[in-house]
């Protein structure tokens, strides 16, 4: 990013100086020389012509800028700093230290990041504030200089308040860059925009429209900007004939103008219906709710009002709705006036034809999809949706270099488009290309990002690309990580499954390939492409009726080409396999028939060649079967290296090591397609295991090994690789170990301690409590040295809410990782012995290892010479070159991690929810409520206790309280108790709360009972029981509901009641009622909606209601385990029976609102070091608020009347409304905790602020990061 800077500086200098070219003078020559080596990035050449220059005018401004700008480009900043000082000694002060004074400012690491931050923000208003306020901090108050004051001044110009300071900045940059025609580009946009200057920017971007730069662009523009002018009034009809005189042809510019000049002869200006104006600025802001009840309102008072029929189309466009669209604007244009609606017409039969082209192609009518994309394009050949749509179409049909083409083309007309990236990155991916996808993929902003459709699923498609170059560097595990981060990212994508499940069974984990194939179809059992993917993983199983019976439940009209070819490639399987059963059962002539009657089938396809060849090897014609394939690769002039690959297979298959080395190694580092590249994966797999049986055949069990453990070490769990493994052992005379290997095979693992964790997990989410009991402890019987095993059990017992034993097993894990971890150092300070072969020494059997282990990708046949090496030198050849998949590490790789192990956070996750502890806190709360009345200032020391008692806590809670309002003013006694003239003094109360709550934090329940606070003029009972759990089907889904009983905290009449001077008492205000609530969060984004009821009672108040719901969603812009930060969008909605914000008797002086909507945008930043964790919360948004008039004493109608009835006034208002939060914890030490949490809200004419501090100790040390977001301890009273 400082680099592009830096160029940005260089090219505005240039612009700037461009006048010099058409002059002789030595000076100014120098001057275009010096800038043009810059340019060039060629520092060298441009810093002796400056000097030269300096030379003959030691104060040169250009020359001093340059050197500066070279030594800040070096790394200098001091010498840049010198010259920036001799320029700014000049008298007066030329701009070019003003510019290199702010490219010494950009070229901070921290300016540079905020401009990338600026840059890569969208187009939304609110993205453009926040770009705006990151350029002003670039600037530091300095006037903006160059091409970054171009880029500030055109995105300010966007914002709500900042045209006219843009013109003017933009004016300035005219000036001082004449020959700069982007300048004048933005400066012209921003007058047509301001419809003050829109005529001022209409002359402007005529002139502009020849411009060879920004000609296009300008003369859009220009006819954008006549539009939203309309029809003109007399002195502005030459700015239409202007533009008529170049595009003579523009039927809509000139109906325009005719209505203008008709207007004119009419006398008095035409003004649009206000209402109209009001539905099209609506529409503008994409208000659709608001536009359309103006627009329906408007064609019932009027049908054929052209505009509102225009607008209703346009509004029906935006719906989708393309053939009511389509109606509304039919009827616009023929109506008189209705020209200017034509090009909306056209958009709309454009759409239409999109939209009903991708119709004809889910319903396989491929021919007529195409040919409504013609349609399309033929109406608009501008707009990208139509090449897009038909690129699309071409990638459906594996046509992937014409569909990247085309994409391609649209993106080098339309730079940025969403839907052509997205389709670029997918034809990339699909066609083997992941390194090109992956680049494509992370040189897509965030801003981009944010346009693409919301089936694009960016992160699971850059996660795939990762996989499939670990795919190709031969990185299962690798692969298989990246693969499970692609299907978190989208988990119904059955291809990621797909590519997952590959995987698994190239690791020889064929149960959990089919289980994970098998999952998406219980959910989705006629998904088409679910049941294909199930397919073909029985396909790679050669599991071929299995095959046959899923492709036949995908019914014949939703098959693609792809899925009858597959047919096709069953069919020649499953006979294939018949013939070469009849071969073993000894009937070869019957299966030699078989396989002629099958090579119909093949219909000259390589790969069903391939398969049918390879049959007549394993039937006993194995060079029948190598001529055919032979004939494949000779009868084309340059075969395909797919090509070579399969006739390699069939080579392998008939024992031909040497030929199919050959071809190997002439294929390798040749471009592969993703499939070439699996089938080269599979092939060298393969040639090793064969060479290493036939080695070990030999009794050269030093050599088979060294042959195969390359191949181990990439599959190390794959039943071909260990199969012949256990052969070696079997072969050596150690049965033992053979059967060590073998029975895992047969018995398909089930003494695999993982997957008897999976199924504890498993059966712990169905709720079978004993399987998931006896699934553990056999993991542990067959494990119980492993801490993750160990760690994962724990996490069972710990669903099983057996937290006492989970944290055993967890100080189990901890004291064994302590123990590796010293092993592990230890052998790494060691110097490296020998390779380990453990048939080296043998009766027989060589006396040094092979070089074979680290002979390349592909080792040399069998039948060629093959040397031993010495330890030394084998620790050179394994140096750490991970480059090649078959070579070992030379190396133990470190566990030693300055991260905490799971198992220590998963104890210190134990211990901190279920710890005893201590804390004592004190809080204060205040208003600017009217004193005497609303205003509180509320002082609480709250102190608890807690401690486990088994798996749940109990705690005691003691609150001390103390509350004041002030002295009710002489002019606030009518406003409060009987509205007597007696003073009522200070209103103020002092109490203690008392509570005990108990908590089951497995069970997500909590309850508690107390009594508020005693000594307050009213005190009552108050609790609460409330739960809040995940859904067992998905753990992203949480629900919550709590029934409770709790003290109203607005004011002193709510929270302890009051007493006027007469001596009436009443308030003390309890809310009784309940709330529920469901969320979803996956760590990406997360939604919400919440509603509760409560019925308000207090002491001589009169009863009240309160609803309330509210709604939500935020996305994580950051998510890691040290810090988050999140952002979102919140809205609520409230209303009260009555109006009870009042003082007077009968009423309950807390916030009642009769209608209350709210709006905001609320964001959390979070973060957690090794001590301190930290949070800050902030919202703003909109608030309306209503409240109904009220009888001063209500409830009292006798003294209501006695007092002539009076009432208090109804109020709304609407306007901005604002909160934050700031909260924080520090370890003092490992028991001793010290937090604290200020808090602002403000609403209109209301403010409050609080504040409070607490000191926890707990009962258990406790070590690792502090717990993210910080949970601040707060008085059972707090709201």
């Amino acid at each position: 990013m400082r680099r592009h800077t830096l160029a940005i500086a260089i090219l505005a200098a240039l612009a700037s100086t461009a006048g010099f070219a058409e002059t002789s003078d030595p000076q100014s020559l120098l001057i275009e020389q010096g800038y043009y080596w810059q340019a060039k990035k060629n520092p060298e050449r441009a810093l002796e012509t400056w000097q030269k220059l300096l030379n003959l005018s030691p104060e040169q401004p250009d020359a001093l800028y340059g050197i500066g700008l070279i030594q800040m480009q070096q790394n200098h900043p001091a010498e840049a700093q010198k010259y920036l000082a001799r320029l700014q000694a000049l008298s007066p002060v030329p701009r070019q230290a003003l510019q290199l004074e702010q490219d010494i400012t950009v070229n901070m690491p921290e300016n540079a990041k905020l401009l990338e931050q600026a840059r890569e923000l969208g187009e939304p208003e609110d993205e453009r504030e926040k770009a705006v306020a990151l350029y002003r901090q670039i600037f530091q108050g300095r006037q903006p200089q160059g091409l970054i004051a171009r880029e500030y001044y055109n995105t300010l110009g966007f914002t709500a308040k900042g045209t006219n300071e843009a013109i003017a900045g933009l004016q300035r940059l005219t000036r001082e860059r004449p020959n700069d025609p982007i300048v004048a580009l933005f400066l012209a946009k921003h007058l047509a925009r301001n419809p003050a200057t829109r005529p001022d920017g209409i002359r402007a971007l005529a002139k502009l429209a020849s411009n060879n730069d920004v000609g296009g662009n300008a003369d859009e523009t220009w006819r954008f900007a006549l539009v939203w002018l309309g029809p003109p009034k007399p002195d502005q009809v030459s700015l239409f004939q202007q533009f008529l005189t170049v595009h003579p042809d523009d039927t809509e510019i000139r109906a325009l103008m005719d209505k203008g000049i008709a207007q004119g002869k009419g006398g008095g200006a035409w003004q649009r219906d206000p209402q109209m104006t009001k539905a099209f600025k609506a529409l503008d802001d994409g208000d659709l709710k608001t536009a359309e009840p103006l627009l329906t309102a408007r064609l019932a008072q009027k049908s054929n009002d052209v505009d509102a029929l225009g607008g209703m189309g346009v509004l029906r466009q935006q719906q989708e709705r393309f053939s009511d669209a389509e109606n509304y604007l039919v009827q616009a244009t023929r109506l008189p006036g209705g020209a200017a609606w034509q090009s909306a017409l056209n958009d709309v039969r454009y759409w239409n034809l999109i939209s009903q082209s991708r119709d004809a192609q889910r319903a396989g009518r491929g021919a007529q999809a195409r040919d409504l994309v013609a349609q399309a394009e033929r109406l608009n050949p501008g707009q990208p949706g139509a090449a897009i749509a038909l690129a699309g179409f071409q990638a459906q049909d594996n046509q992937f270099d014409v569909a990247e083409a085309g994409y391609r083309k649209v993106l080098a007309r339309h730079p940025g488009d969403p839907d052509a990236l997205s389709g670029l990155i997918n034809v990339l991916s699909q066609s083997g290309q992941p390194d090109e996808a992956l680049k494509l993929i992370d040189s897509v902003s965030p801003a981009q990002r944010a346009k693409f459709a919301p089936s694009v699923k960016i992160n699971a498609l850059r996660a795939t690309q990762v996989g499939k170059l670990a795919e190709q560097r031969g990185d299962l595990k690798a692969a298989q990580a990246a693969y499970r981060q692609a299907l978190d990212a989208d988990p119904e994508n059955p291809w990621t499954r797909f590519a997952l499940a590959r995987m698994y069974l190239r690791d020889g984990q064929i149960r959990n390939a089919r289980a994970l194939i098998d999952g998406l179809l219980k959910t989705q059992p006629n998904q088409p492409d679910a049941l294909y993917t199930s397919t073909l993983m029985s396909a790679e199983l050669s599991e071929w009726k299995q095959a046959e019976a899923t492709l036949g439940r995908i019914p014949t009209a939703q098959r693609t080409a792809d899925m009858n070819e597959l047919a096709i490639d069953i069919a020649l399987h499953q006979q294939t396999d018949i013939a070469i059963e009849t071969a073993r059962r000894g009937q070869r002539p019957e299966a030699l028939a078989l396989l002629g009657r099958s090579e119909s089938l093949a219909r000259q396809k390589p790969e069903r060649v391939a398969v049918l060849a390879a049959a007549y090897v394993e039937v006993g014609a194995p060079q029948f079967g190598l001529d055919m394939m032979q004939r494949v690769v000779e009868n084309n002039p340059n075969p395909t290296v797919d090509q070579k690959l399969l006739y390699a297979n069939v080579l392998l298959k008939a024992n031909k090591y040497s030929e199919a080395g050959e071809i190997l190694r002439e294929v390798q580092g040749q471009p592969l397609t993703e499939i070439g590249r699996q089938r080269y994966d599979d092939l060298i797999y393969l040639y090793r295991v064969k060479q290493a049986d036939a080695l070990r055949e030999k009794n050269d069990l030093v050599a088979a090994y060294d042959m195969l453990s390359p191949a181990l070490a990439q599959r190390p769990n794959d039943a071909l690789g260990v199969g012949a493994l256990a052969r070696m052992y079997a072969a050596s005379g150690n049965g033992k170990k053979a059967m060590e290997l073998y029975t895992p095979l047969i018995q398909q693992n089930p003494n695999n301690a993982r997957l008897q964790l999976g199924l504890a997990d498993i059966a712990l989410k169905g709720n079978d409590r004993s399987l998931a009991q006896s699934a553990s402890d056999k993991a542990l019987a067959l494990e119980p040295g492993n801490p993750e095993i160990l760690t994962s059990a724990a996490r069972i017992y710990q669903g099983l809410g057996k937290n006492s034993e989970a944290a055993e097993l967890l100080r189990k894990a901890l004291a064994i990782e302590t123990a590796m971890k010293a092993r592990t150092q230890v052998a790494q300070a060691e110097p490296q012995g020998k390779s380990y072969n453990p048939f080296v020494g043998l009766p027989g059997q060589r006396r040094q290892v092979t070089d074979l282990t680290v002979a390349g990708a592909v080792p040399p046949p069998i039948d060629a010479p093959t040397k031993t090496v010495t330890s030394s030198a084998f620790a050179s050849a394994t140096s750490n070159d991970l480059s090649d998949p078959f070579v070992p590490p030379s190396t133990i790789a470190s566990i030693d991690s300055p991260e905490l192990s799971p198992a220590r956070r998963a104890l210190d996750t134990i211990l901190r929810d279920r710890t005893g502890y201590v804390v004592q806190g004190l809080s204060v709360r205040s208003n600017n409520g009217e004193k005497g009345l609303s205003k509180i200032t509320d002082v609480e020391a709250p102190f608890e206790a807690r401690m486990p008692v088994g798996d749940n806590t109990i705690a005691l809670r003691v609150t001390p309280v103390h509350l004041s309002a002030g002295s009710v003013g002489s002019d606030a006694l009518s406003r409060f108790g009987k509205g007597t003239t007696t003073p009522a003094g200070s209103q103020s109360d002092t109490g203690v709360g008392l509570a005990v709550a108990f908590e089951n934090p497995d069970e997500g329940f909590k309850a508690d009972v107390g009594v508020s606070p005693l000594g307050f003029l009213y005190n009552t009972l108050v609790g609460g029981v409330s739960v809040s759990r995940p859904f067992e089907a998905n753990s992203n889904f949480r629900y919550g509901a709590n029934i409770s009983r709790r003290p109203v905290t607005d004011s002193v009449t709510s929270f302890a009641g009051s007493e006027d001077g007469d001596g009436n008492k009443w308030g003390g205000v309890t809310a009784n009622g309940g709330r529920g609530e469901l969320s979803y969060d996956n760590q990406k984004l997360g939604v919400y909606g919440y509603a509760s009821l409560h019925e308000l009672l207090g002491n001589n108040v009169e009863d009240n209601t309160r609803l309330e719901l509210g709604s939500g969603i935020y996305w994580y812009l950051r998510n890691n385990q040290r810090d988050t930060l999140t952002l979102g969008i919140s809205g609520s909605a409230m209303t009260f029976k009555e109006n009870q914000d009042f003082y007077t008797y009968g009423n309950g002086g807390y916030f009642s609102p009769q209608r209350f909507f709210s709006l905001g945008v609320p964001i959390r930043w979070a973060q957690s070091f090794d001590r301190f964790s930290y949070q800050v919360k902030s919202s703003v948004g909109l608030q309306h608020i209503a409240q109904d008039g009220a009888d001063f004493f209500p409830g009292e109608s006798r003294l209501q009347a006695s007092r002539n009835n009076p009432k208090y006034e109804s109020t709304s208002k609407t306007g901005v409304g604002y909160s934050f939060n700031a909260a924080a914890e520090y370890r003092l030490s490992s028991r001793f905790y010290l937090g604290g949490e200020i808090g602002l809200d403000n609403a209109q004419d209301y403010r409050q602020y609080a504040g409070n501090a607490y000191l926890r100790y707990l009962f258990e040390d406790l070590s690792g990061p502090m717990p993210l977001p910080v949970s601040p301890y707060r008085s059972p009273y707090s709201n």
